[in-house]
């Protein structure tokens, strides 16, 4: 029995020293490389998604993550990225209709690393089958088309549209409809593709947004015949004679442009046109409007009676029209001349055919503005004006007027002819010429307008030609006396100058 405890007391012991030299050993390790806890965001990766299943919740599976706690020794957890993670939620066996909780199951790719559970270690997920419906499309057609017309049986294209989504949006859905409106102005066969809304169950509703249609217009043909004892005609406008001359019927029309007529199916089948009385345009310059009544075939009668006004536009035929034109300086200052080269600009106007016969040349103006400038040559922009009657410039020839600016030079006063009145002519008398007053045939004002003494009327022709020079006196060849005046001064002195001479 003693050798038992003895035996019993140094497995003891022994057992002891290996576990102090087992735990002298892990502190020795652990001084060399120790335990390192860290925490990384690890994203949740769904996985088992069922066919014909849309998940509900969460709504955005990209933006699902969780926080997972790890350590190890430092030289494996200081090399782990979120890489080195997985996060996974399995679907395959959730419930669908309702809300759920689903496991997270967090893994990492080294045995040395011991894992926390996941925050959260639960997420709430919903899922939800995906059906498809077929949801029947109804007509709600209101208005009428007008007397004389008949709306035939109508046309649907698709007569039921596909519906998928999930089953909770879908399997409330009832029908779809679609409203049409006929007015008066259907006279043709209708088509129109208005967008259909759905209602459920109850008559209310539905949105159809979340949900995949097949179609999301619907074609609704209405066909729409001409009853049999009713006809509608086009009017057409009935134009007698021409306008004045230079004028033109542009256009005409009528309101209304058709009109409703009733008869005899057999009157109405046969091709007729319905025209207005006869609109005399004779002599006519303007747009007109009037009453007009029908010119309609026997047994075919209107309808209704209803008033009908026909409207003629007549217009002058249009034409162009060259003017030549002075050109005029404005805005020169009293002491500078202005010299514009070429005299005359060429207009060509387009307009009315009359108005640019009647206008006179008088009211193209063309004018250049030297306003400001200085002494100088310029190429300056004619400017024309025209007046308000419908005409247009179409081009102004020169483009630019040269315009030269100068002070003008300086000129003697011509003499006064009423001083020279009583001079005598001793040698007119000499020669045996009857003796007059030349003088005195010849006026002032010719003097000084013309620079030259021109005879008035009363001179008597076949004396001899001779020449009055007030500075500078040279005697002209001629049958009538012609007195020129050609330089500013005179180097002659009396008697030569301020005489009558022979020749």
């Amino acid at each position: 029995m003693s050798r038992f405890k003895s035996s019993l007391a140094d497995l003891m012991a022994l057992l002891l020293s290996l576990l102090l030299a087992v735990v002298i050993w892990v502190n020795a390790q652990q001084g060399e490389d120790p335990i390192l806890r860290q925490a990384l965001q690890i994203p949740v990766q769904f996985i088992g998604i069922p066919e014909n299943v849309r998940i509900i919740e969460p709504s955005n599976l990209n933006n699902v993550a969780v926080v997972v706690v790890y350590q190890g020794p430092a030289s494996v957890a200081d090399t782990l990225t979120a890489a080195d993670f997985s996060a996974t939620v399995d679907l395959s066996q959730t419930p669908y209709g309702q809300q759920q909780l689903a496991t997270v199951e967090v893994r990492a790719a080294s045995d040395q690393i011991t894992l926390d559970p996941p925050a959260p270690d639960q997420i709430s997920v919903h899922l939800e089958p995906l059906v498809s419906k077929e949801i029947p499309v109804t007509l709600d057609l209101r208005g009428s088309v007008p007397r004389g017309y008949t709306a035939g049986e109508t046309l649907l294209e698709p007569a039921s549209i596909t519906v998928r989504g999930i089953e909770s949006d879908v399997n409330p859905l009832a029908l779809a409809r679609v409203t049409v409106f006929l007015s008066n102005e259907d006279t043709q066969t209708k088509v129109v593709s208005p967008q259909p809304v759905f209602y459920d169950q109850q008559g209310r509703i539905a949105g159809v947004s979340s949900l995949e249609l097949s179609h999301n217009q619907v074609t609704v043909t209405v066909p729409i015949e001409e009853s049999a004892d009713f006809a509608n005609r086009v009017i057409s406008v009935n134009i007698v004679g021409e306008p004045a001359p230079g004028y033109r019927v542009l256009n005409t029309s009528v309101n209304p442009p058709s009109v409703l007529l009733t008869g005899r199916p057999s009157l109405l089948e046969q091709p007729f046109r319905v025209q207005t009385e006869p609109i005399d345009v004779t002599g006519l310059t303007e747009t007109f409007s009037t009453r007009v009544s029908l010119a309609l075939p026997p047994g075919i009668t209107l309808d209704e009676v209803q008033e009908i006004v026909a409207t003629v536009e007549i217009e002058p035929f249009s034409s162009t029209k060259i003017f030549n034109r002075p050109i005029e300086v404005l805005g020169l200052a009293a002491d500078r001349e202005a010299l514009v080269q070429p005299e005359t600009a060429r207009v060509v106007l387009f307009g009315p055919l009359p108005v640019l016969d009647a206008m006179p040349e008088q009211e193209v103006e063309v004018t250049v503005d030297v306003f400001g400038l200085n002494l100088g040559t310029y190429e300056l922009e004619p400017t024309v004006s025209i007046p308000n009657r419908g005409l247009e410039i179409r081009s102004v020839q020169p483009a630019l007027i040269t315009v030269v600016i100068t002070r003008p030079t300086p000129t003697a006063p011509l003499t006064d002819t009423a001083d020279l009145e009583s001079t005598a002519v001793p040698p007119l008398q000499s020669a045996g010429v009857e003796a007059k007053p030349l003088l005195n045939t010849f006026t002032r004002e010719n003097t000084l307008h013309t620079g030259r003494l021109a005879p008035t009327p009363g001179l008597e022709l076949g004396i001899a030609s001779v020449l009055f020079n007030i500075w500078q006196c040279t005697p002209i060849s001629g049958t009538i006396a012609t007195y020129e005046s050609k330089s500013l001064s005179c180097p002659r002195r009396p008697p030569q100058c301020g005489q009558i001479h022979p020749l």
